[in-house]
C-alpha cells in the first residue's frame, strides 16, 4: 500500500561564508528574476530580518519569498501548488543568479525542507492513527492524562549512513486544519561546500530529501495503517 503525499511547502536554506549585504545588489537580482516570469517576484522590500523578494498570496497561508542575509539566501514556497520540479528549478536559478550577483563563490551547507500531507486508509482521523499505531500506548495509558489530546506527533533524526552523507529530520504529527490527514515534514542537512559553478546540485539535496519522505517514511507509515 502506498500513499499519494500532498506537498504543502518547500523551504531551502543555503549558507555560504558572511558577506556585507548591499541593497542594491540583491535589488538587481530582483530586477533580473523580474525579466524571467516563471522566476520572478513581485515586492522588493528591506526589512530588519533581511531584504525580501515576494509574491503576493493568493490565498491564506501561501508564501513565495527569497530572503538575503549576509550569510544565507532563504526560499520559501508554501501552499502555492509548487512541484517538487518546479522548486528546484526555481531554486537552482534564483542561487545562481544571487551567487553571481552578490560574488559569492561557494555555500557552507544547505537545507532542505518539505512539507506534505498524507490521509491514512484504514483510518478517519489521522490523530488517532498515530495515537493507536505509531505511539500505540494503550487506551488506558492515554487515560492516565485526564483530558483529550489535541495534537500529537514524533520526531526522528536519521544521521548519516554508509554512502550518505547528509541527516534527516522526520516530524510527523497531526494536522489540525484537517482531521483525516497526517502532516509530515523532512529536513535535510548536507554539510560540505558546494562551488558556484556546482549549484545545480543544489537540487540533488532538494530531490533526495523529497525522496526520503514520499518514499521510505510513507512506506514505514503504510506498514502501520491496517485494519
Amino acid at each position: 500500500m502506498t500513499y499519494d503525499p500532498r506537498t504543502i511547502a518547500f523551504c531551502a536554506e543555503v549558507l555560504y561564508p558572511p558577506q556585507h549585504l548591499r541593497a542594491d545588489l540583491a535589488q538587481s537580482v530582483h530586477n533580473a528574476l523580474y525579466r524571467r516570469p516563471e522566476l520572478s517576484y513581485q515586492n522588493f522590500q528591506i526589512a530588519p530580518d533581511g531584504i525580501h523578494l515576494t509574491n503576493l498570496p493568493q490565498a491564506p497561508g501561501q508564501v513565495s519569498m527569497v530572503t538575503f542575509l549576509a550569510d544565507r539566501v532563504v526560499l520559501r514556497e508554501e501552499l502555492r501548488g509548487t512541484t517538487v520540479e518546479d522548486f528546484g528549478t526555481r531554486l537552482v536559478n534564483v542561487v545562481s543568479t544571487a551567487f553571481q550577483t552578490l560574488g559569492v563563490n561557494q555555500t557552507i551547507a544547505q537545507q532542505i525542507v518539505v512539507r506534505s500531507l498524507i490521509q491514512p486508509r484504514n483510518f478517519r482521523d489521522g490523530g488517532a492513527f498515530l495515537s493507536q499505531r505509531l505511539i500505540a500506548p494503550g487506551t488506558e495509558a492515554w487515560s492516565a492524562i485526564g483530558r483529550p489530546v489535541q495534537q500529537l506527533g514524533v520526531r526522528f533524526v536519521f544521521p548519516p549512513h554508509g554512502a550518505a552523507n547528509q541527516t534527516y529530520h522526520v516530524r510527523i504529527e497531526s494536522w489540525p486544519q484537517d482531521n483525516r490527514s497526517v502532516w509530515i515534514e523532512n529536513t535535510g542537512a548536507f554539510a560540505g561546500p558546494t562551488q558556484a559553478a556546482e549549484v545545480p546540485r543544489l537540487a540533488d539535496n532538494l530531490y533526495a530529501t523529497y525522496r526520503f519522505l514520499t518514499g521510505p517514511v510513507c512506506d514505514f507509515l503504510a506498514g502501520l495503517d491496517t485494519a
